[in-house]
C-alpha cells in the first residue's frame, strides 16, 4: 500500500515562507496567510476548508482546534499539532518544523487519511 498524498494547510500563525520552503522541497503545502479569504476565520471554518481540500491542518492551537474537531468529528483531513516550545516561530524553530513536516510526509504515521486523524509532531 502506498502512503496517501500529504497536503498541508499551515495555520495562520505560520509564515508564508514556511509553506514556500515546503513546496520547494516537493510537498504540497499552503499557508492561511497566503489566502486572503481565510485570514481571520474561525478554526472550525479552517478545518472544514482543509477537509474539503484534503489538507491536513498544521497548528499549535490545541484548545481551539480541539473545539473544531468536536464540531467536525469525521474530519478526514486531519490535524497535526506542533508544540510551540519545541517549534517556536523563530528561524531555527521554523526550520526544525520544516524538517519535521518533511519527515512526517516521507514516512506517514499509521491512521493518516482516516476520519478524525490527529498527530503530535515530536521532532
Amino acid at each position: 500500500m502506498t502512503p496517501p498524498d500529504i497536503r498541508l494547510l499551515l495555520d495562520e500563525h505560520y509564515p508564508s515562507r514556511l509553506a514556500a520552503s515546503l513546496r520547494e522541497a516537493g510537498l504540497d503545502a499552503t499557508a492561511i496567510v497566503e489566502r486572503a479569504e481565510m485570514l481571520g476565520v474561525d478554526d472550525t471554518s479552517v478545518l472544514r476548508a482543509a477537509n474539503g481540500e484534503g489538507r491536513i491542518v498544521v497548528t499549535e492551537d490545541v484548545t481551539t482546534f480541539g473545539i473544531a474537531m468536536a464540531r467536525l468529528p469525521d474530519h478526514a483531513a486531519g490535524v497535526v499539532f506542533c508544540h510551540h516550545a519545541r517549534f517556536p516561530r523563530t528561524r531555527p524553530g521554523l526550520e526544525r518544523l520544516r524538517r519535521s513536516l518533511l519527515a512526517f510526509a516521507a514516512d506517514p504515521p499509521p491512521g493518516i487519511g482516516r476520519p478524525g486523524f490527529v498527530w503530535w509532531l515530536s521532532s
